[in-house]
């Protein structure tokens, strides 16, 4: 009878717990909704329609398009700060460029190539190419006083100059009109017999900023310094009975028969 009752105590004992004892869920459950529900009441709170006053939410709707022009203000502050810091960079760099350029000497180099000048001469004469250091000149044709050709890849394009001085065996100067901005002179020299200095001015004016950027840089002097070593190795792998044939078929003569009748 005492064993009977005592189970009868202890199964009310467990259903009055299972009642009164939360679940795990049902606790986390009930802080979420009490977090969740000052939050709600607050945002909504903040919108206009939920201010049942008319004044009062007209007032809220006035403070609230009062902060969005505030806002707006601020970041279309903040996009001319940004463009303005831009705009005084990119006219720094062109100040820096044109002061470079207005500061710029003339491209000169020089080469000494062992050949006689009046082969020299000719050679150059004879017009496959011409540098002006920003560009080379390629397919050269004369016509009088006119010179024709086109500058080389990547901007390759028509190219047009007038020829502005000619002095044989010593110096010729031209100018261009098309194609690029341009005055070149080239000079011949003596130096003995079978050598001869050849000296190439260039005074060239941009066309627009690749060219700017050549000549700061000074890729245009390279350039026209790697032409004339260019031009001297085709000269020099020459056969020298090509030249001294030309001389003697001129009037000259070799220099060993020349030091045979001196003997």
């Amino acid at each position: 009878m005492a064993t009977a009752t005592k189970q009868r105590s202890s199964a009310v004992r467990r259903r009055r717990g299972a009642g009164e004892t939360p679940t795990k869920k049902a606790t986390q459950a009930g802080k979420a909704a009490r977090v969740k529900g000052p939050a709600k009441k607050v945002s909504e709170a903040v919108k206009p329609s939920a201010v049942k006053h008319p004044i009062r939410r007209m007032a809220m709707a006035a403070a609230l398009k009062a902060a969005k022009a505030v806002g707006r203000r601020v970041l279309e502050s903040a996009g001319d700060g940004i463009r303005s810091a831009a705009g005084k960079t990119a006219a720094a760099g062109k100040n820096a460029i044109d002061g470079g350029l207005a500061n710029r000497l003339p491209i000169q180099v020089a080469i000494d190539v062992a050949v006689p000048l009046e082969f020299a001469w000719e050679e150059w004469m004879s017009f496959e190419a011409l540098t002006e250091g920003v560009h080379r000149i390629e397919d050269v044709e004369r016509d009088g006083d006119r010179l024709y050709g086109e500058t080389a890849a990547p901007l390759s394009g028509d190219w047009e100059a007038e020829i502005v001085d000619e002095r044989e065996y010593e110096a010729f100067a031209w100018r261009s009109v098309e194609g690029s901005d341009c005055a070149g002179l080239v000079t011949f020299h003596r130096l003995s017999d079978r050598l001869t200095r050849i000296e190439l001015d260039l005074d060239v004016v941009p066309t627009g900023p690749s060219e700017s950027l050549a000549l700061t840089l000074h890729f245009a002097h390279r350039r026209a310094l790697s032409e004339l070593r260019r031009f001297k190795a085709r000269l020099e792998f020459t056969n020298p009975d090509v030249y001294e044939t030309d001389a003697h078929r001129n009037g000259g003569a070799p220099d060993n028969e020349s030091n045979e009748e001196e003997a």
